[in-house]
């Protein structure tokens, strides 16, 4: 499993560069475009794409605006397309885990706000002196930080986490499970 992690954990990086940087917000990182190339990546392509449908359905109305925390599709995506490939899950399975996946996700990233946020008044003072290389490196290598912190997250739940996740759903009772399929078949339509 931690081949399968570091490549997912690379394929995250890859996205989040090239959409953040190069594109614009929210190009590539939605469950259409990451689940497919997460089963890509773990070898069923074809689970990645009907996830990603699925997926997109759920998430489609999740947008941060303002000082709000929405969940975290993206890594949502990535890791219920590798535990529905790596464990021969259902998908209805995966579905279900990705919503608490990517609350879970963003509540982690949003502990980090008020670290960010206290590079404000360095940001300040580098405006009010006209400094837009050091302004731009500073701003880079603070999001090459934050995307390393996911990607860390995002290797360590997919290399070290699946197993425990699988041993934990098995040991659930049968209908607990027709629950959590039935609910992920809500998702889809309250998404």
């Amino acid at each position: 499993m931690a081949g399968a992690a570091l490549k997912l954990a690379l394929l995250y990086v890859i996205i989040m560069y090239v959409d953040q940087s190069l594109l614009s917000w929210q190009c590539l990182t939605r469950p259409i475009v990451i689940a497919p190339l997460a089963g890509l990546v773990v070898g069923d392509f074809h689970t990645g794409i009907v996830m990603g449908a699925s997926l997109e359905a759920a998430f489609m109305g999740i947008s941060a605006i303002g000082g709000a925390v929405a969940a975290d599709a993206t890594v949502a995506s990535i890791i219920a397309v590798a535990y529905a490939v790596l464990t021969n899950a259902g998908i209805e399975e995966g579905i279900a885990i990705s919503v608490p996946i990517g609350t879970l996700m963003a509540s982690i990233s949003a502990m980090f706000t008020p670290l960010w946020a206290g590079f404000a008044a360095f940001f300040e003072k580098l405006a009010a002196e006209c400094n837009p290389k050091k302004f731009l490196i500073t701003n880079l290598l603070i999001g090459f930080v934050q995307l390393s912190i996911n990607a860390t997250i995002l290797f360590l739940a997919v290399a070290f986490g699946i197993d425990g996740l699988q041993n934990f759903l098995g040991s659930m009772p049968a209908w607990v499970m027709t629950g959590l399929g039935a609910a992920s078949g809500m998702m889809l339509a309250v998404g």
